[in-house]
């Protein structure tokens, strides 16, 4: 597989991003998107170092993005908020990039996604009750791995049951390509949103 997209991988300092040739499986998935513009594709040449996993993640993320009833807005606060809280640069910056101004979030609004220390800060008057409840679940998901009782029940009463697993999927899911982007050091994409201080892309202590 040929191609100028696949000429000259932007480098990695730990995961190669993948140059060709390609299993036709993994040709497939490095060709699949979405999106018209800015595009993932660092992503996909870092998937592309596995076969089974990368066509897999792609499929997945597909789903959630593209083939689920939450609306858009709802779903983009969930990912957001979620690249934000792992300190995924990348997860962040794609997801501001492609969808902030796209589902009517403001520069306000994001910075508050970014940087408020929990749901409790978000101001009052430029968030929905449902629209801080995303946040809070999101809070919960990251520092507890599971949400409280009387967080489920909001949920349950805010949207319909198949809405509320995607709310759910939106943020775990992300959490997991969050934790991929990260130990990979998948190298952003020109163009994309960056991290402003005191924010910085996730790292363990020396």
């Amino acid at each position: 597989m040929t191609g100028a997209a696949f000429l000259s991988p932007a480098p990695s300092a730990r995961l190669p991003l993948r140059p060709p040739p390609y299993e036709p499986e993994v040709a497939a998935a490095i060709q699949s998107t979405a999106f018209k513009g800015l595009s993932p594709l660092n992503l996909r040449l870092a998937l592309a170092n596995h076969s089974k996993l990368g066509p897999a993640f792609q499929a997945m993320a597909h789903v959630v993005l593209f083939q689920c009833a939450l609306p858009e807005r709802d779903r983009e606060i969930a990912i957001i908020r979620t690249g934000a809280l792992t300190r995924s640069e990348y997860e962040w910056g794609m997801h501001v990039s492609i969808y902030a101004e796209k589902c009517g979030l403001d520069a306000v609004q994001v910075r508050e996604l970014t940087e408020s220390d929990d749901w409790h800060a978000l101001s009052p008057t430029r968030w929905t009750d449902k629209e801080r409840l995303i946040v809070r679940m999101v809070d919960e998901l990251h520092r507890h791995s599971t949400v409280s009782d009387q967080t489920w029940q909001s949920l349950c009463a805010g949207w319909p049951q198949a809405q509320v697993i995607e709310l759910i999927f939106a943020s775990s899911f992300y959490h997991m390509a969050a934790f991929f982007l990260n130990s990979a050091a998948v190298p952003l994409e020109p163009g994309a949103e960056r991290f402003s201080a005191p924010l910085a892309q996730a790292k363990v202590a020396a």
